[in-house]
């Protein structure tokens, strides 16, 4: 690329804003050093290696793995584009399934198998398409329809295609270069309204010069290039650059830079550039801006603008701002403004900002802003919190309000919490709210929690709550041991909450035996207990379980359960298990006779 035959839209030439030698020169103290150049990545020049794995390699490109053997491979064509790079995941030992399959496909691709490797790709898009890999295969399917002699449009569409589902990807531009080239010889061919649609891509290219100029400038730091700074702006038409501008002028700290950041967010049109000179003037933190800030927050024309610069505010964790915008919050009729004050009160870190979104919890007239308080105040983690959540638990007029507020004391993982929780679960009169308590108990976790899930499950007169607590209890495998399940349904008095009991342990690795089942089924008197158990033999699989299921299939009073046990036989499966079926049978076979007065 000339940079000296290369210029501006402005009309200025790069030649006369970037001096020689420019890299080597130290920016001045009074601006950050290389802060608004580290926010461009200027594009390498394009390398055109024979191998397509070199080329991606070269050019930093995500690969898979090859092998040494590969680098060898050419391009059967003389234009071959850069070669793409696929997931670092791929070039690890332990690969994904989806990285070995991208893998095998890109194999062919260095091998110029070319139909093998269109079906290989063509099977990857449909199994994986949301790997991380699928970019790579799309780009190398445009790129085999080519070596396969495909024609020009229908390869440009193809790369077309590929940019609008993946303009991010590592393979845009090789895939932009590509289509350059294809448009070229398709206005040759007589189609030349291909050049019109890889026009844009030049001006792109125009555009990243016009970046990098701009970002030397402000690496100057002095007033001169401030200056030209300032002049580029008023004559840009491109939100982009003025967005860059502005970005640029937030490291200047002349007053001349902070009086055009005001200028443009009072007077420029484009929101994202006024919201991102908020931005930039919300930095220099000052008394004056602070005012600014809140004129623009009440007062502004544009909703977003007003937001940004609420949320602008709040950041500050300025005590002196908390009363602007607990006012905003309680008395502005405009509800989407009130809950951004809120919101901006979240982002303050003080003291004062907690105690401002409890009173306005406690005094608001409106339902919708005391919810958003209550999530704002959830989000803070304030152990400040927790009198006035247990107050809002127990007695606001609002049920989703005492609900949530519940479950937001849980989210403090401390004695005051969980004794806040038993209180509320004791002493509430809202069953909702209580049921609330009971989850928010079991959430919470640690010993504490597990003594009151214990007497619930145990002593509980609501069994909804009393098999929630059962269940709650089997969720904590590291904690509760299979025995207090065991322990639960030997002691519970509610049948339902015996039955959760059971289906806890069996579905427990470390559960229950076949010995301890088999003791329940030979004891048990109620019979969808029985049902379970004899259930959850089956599902053993075990010769363990075939004496007692042959036991309960021979002798238990109940046909029902006698007829479950001979199926749970048939389950297990086993020649244990066969021969028992097998002498089931001839026992009803001999009985029949008898009753028929037939000897053998």
């Amino acid at each position: 690329m000339n940079w000296k035959k290369t210029s501006i839209a402005f009309g200025i030439s790069l030649a006369l804003i970037i001096p020689a030698g420019l890299a080597a020169q130290t920016p001045p103290a009074k601006i950050k050093a290389g802060a608004a150049r580290a926010r461009l990545a200027v594009p390498a020049i394009p390398a055109k290696p024979a191998s397509l794995a070199r080329a991606a390699l070269l050019r930093g490109h995500r690969v898979p793995s090859v092998t040494v053997a590969s680098f060898g491979q050419t391009a059967s064509k003389a234009k071959p584009p850069a070669a793409p790079a696929a997931p670092a995941a791929a070039a690890t030992t332990a690969q994904t399934e989806d990285a070995k399959v991208y893998n095998a496909a890109y194999s062919l691709v260095l091998e110029e198998k070319w139909e093998e490797a269109a079906q290989a790709l063509d099977a990857f898009l449909g199994k994986y398409p949301q790997s991380g890999w699928s970019d790579d295969a799309r780009y190398w399917r445009c790129y085999i329809m080519d070596q396969m002699g495909e024609s020009s449009e229908k390869i440009f569409k193809c790369y077309q295609d590929f940019l609008k589902v993946y303009p991010s990807s590592s393979w845009a531009e090789d895939a932009r270069a590509n289509m350059v080239q294809l448009a070229y010889q398709l206005a040759e061919a007589g189609k030349p309204e291909y050049k019109a649609i890889v026009k844009t891509f030049e001006n792109d290219q125009n555009e990243d010069v016009q970046l990098a100029a701009l970002y030397a400038l402000g690496d100057m730091g002095d007033e001169s290039s401030l200056q030209t700074l300032l002049d580029l702006y008023d004559q840009s038409t491109s939100s982009r650059l003025k967005t860059q501008i502005v970005q640029i002028l937030e490291n200047f700290e002349s007053p001349k830079a902070g009086q055009k950041l005001l200028e443009i967010i009072r007077k420029e049109t484009s929101r994202e550039v006024r919201r991102t000179a908020l931005y930039a003037l919300s930095e220099k933190k000052s008394s004056e801006i602070i005012t600014l800030l809140k004129d623009f927050g009440r007062n502004d024309a544009d909703l977003e603008i007003r937001r940004t610069a609420l949320m602008m505010l709040g950041e500050m964790n300025d005590p002196g701002i908390i009363p602007y915008l607990k006012e905003l919050a309680v008395a502005v009729s405009n509800g989407e403004l009130a809950r951004n004050a809120l919101y901006a009160l979240g982002e303050s870190k003080s003291k004062e900002a907690t105690a401002a979104l409890l009173q306005i919890l406690k005094e608001s007239k409106s339902t919708d802003i005391r919810r958003t308080a209550l999530n704002v105040v959830a989000e803070r983690e304030d152990v400040s919190a927790l009198p006035m959540l247990r107050e809002l638990a127990l007695n606001d007029s609002d049920q989703e309000i005492r609900r949530m507020a519940t479950y937001l004391i849980a989210e403090n993982k401390n004695s005051e919490a969980i004794n806040s929780l038993k209180e509320i679960l004791s002493a509430s009169k809202d069953e909702e709210v209580r049921r609330a308590a009971l989850y928010a108990i079991s959430e919470h976790g640690g010993e504490g929690s597990r003594d009151i899930l214990l007497q619930i499950a145990l002593t509980g007169t609501d069994e909804e709550m009393a098999r929630t607590a059962v269940y709650a209890l089997a969720e904590d495998e590291k904690g509760v041991q299979a025995g207090l399940l065991l322990d639960i349904f030997r002691k519970a008095k509610s049948a339902e909450v015996r039955r959760a009991a059971l289906t806890a342990l069996v579905e427990r690795k470390d559960g229950i035996s076949v010995t301890e089942l088999g003791r329940i089924l030979r004891e048990e008197k109620d019979p969808e207990i029985k049902r379970e158990v004899i259930f959850a033999l089956a599902e053993t699989k075990s010769d363990e379980a075939v004496a007692v299921l042959v036991n309960t299939a021979k002798t238990d009073p109940d046909y029902e359960l006698r007829r479950d046990a001979v199926s749970a036989l048939g389950q297990i499966g086993t020649p244990k298990a066969r021969e028992a079926l097998l002498e089931i049978i001839k026992k009803k076979e001999m009985e029949s006779d008898k009753e028929t007065g037939i000897i053998v």
